[in-house]
């Protein structure tokens, strides 16, 4: 069995509603290894169902602030959305997955994703004056 752990990494960004939804989503992920095949279509879609949220509010904040990386980060949002999306549609067609190969592959996606888009959207939120040149314009 190969070590899992390496690609399950929480990062800390010290801006609550972005840890608290990594966080979870990191949980979710976390039982992916352990879910039995008639759990998986409900895990999927809870994943799924928190992504959806989480990413609407990380795009509200961005459009918010002015954030230049916006529409980029967004397509990397889509290209879970329609990861997931992709292995619903394939336990609806009566395909058998591998939980443990979705947990690869996903935990994959969040490691580069959160290093790539996260961290310097971070860092661009942290910065109260973002909030406040958008405030003024809108």
């Amino acid at each position: 069995m190969p070590d899992i752990t390496p690609t399950l990494r929480l990062h800390h960004y010290e801006l609550p509603a972005m840890d608290k939804a990594h966080h979870l989503f990191t949980a979710l992920l976390g039982a992916l290894p352990l879910a039995s095949r008639t759990a998986l279509p409900c895990l999927l879609n809870n994943l799924l169902t928190n992504v959806r949220k989480h990413f609407d509010q990380e795009e509200r904040f961005m459009l918010a602030t002015g954030y230049a990386g916006y529409e980029d980060h967004r397509q990397g949002h889509q290209q879970l959305v329609s990861m997931l999306t992709h292995f619903q549609h394939q336990l609806d067609i009566g395909e058998d997955l591998d939980p443990l190969d979705l947990h690869m592959q996903l935990c994959s996606w969040q490691d580069e994703h959160q290093q790539s888009w996260d961290a310097p959207l971070a860092q661009h939120l942290r910065h109260a004056s973002c909030w406040k040149a958008a405030a003024k314009v809108a």
